[in-house]
């Protein structure tokens, strides 16, 4: 387990991972999301970057480091999940995890982003 001031920084930097895709983490995404529309992968990506809905069933330990955005199928895309699941369309998963420098081995320091490079991947919930 991480201390307060550690779970601070992972947040800290999973967000930014999150909020700067291809900047502050690698990004990745599967042939799946390649396969949609482009205004529905920018659309998704946005609500990813825009990401705020971490609760206890997306963010267990607090790292904020996995979500879930929904195309509804009136074509908006959301971050609340709608009670009704036949309303969904497509469901898009993000991740981010954790590397050594070398993108080899998970990092054994999540914490310090000098020895840790983080990877975004993006996915539709069907390819997991």
């Amino acid at each position: 387990m991480y201390s307060p001031e550690q779970l601070d920084t992972i947040r800290s930097l999973n967000d930014a991972a999150r909020q700067n895709p291809g900047v502050a983490s690698r990004a990745n995404v599967t042939q799946g999301f390649l396969s949609l529309p482009d205004a529905d992968r920018f659309k998704a990506v946005s609500a990813i970057v825009g990401f705020t809905k971490f609760d206890g069933d997306n963010d267990p330990y607090g790292e904020h480091n996995f979500g879930a955005v929904y195309r509804l199928t009136t074509g908006t895309w959301t971050q609340e999940r709608p009670s009704d699941d036949r309303v969904i369309a497509k469901t898009v998963f993000w991740k981010v995890n954790y590397y050594d420098n070398t993108l080899t081995y998970g990092s054994e320091a999540p914490r310090d982003e000098r020895q840790t490079k983080r990877v975004l991947t993006i996915m539709l919930a069907s390819e997991y």
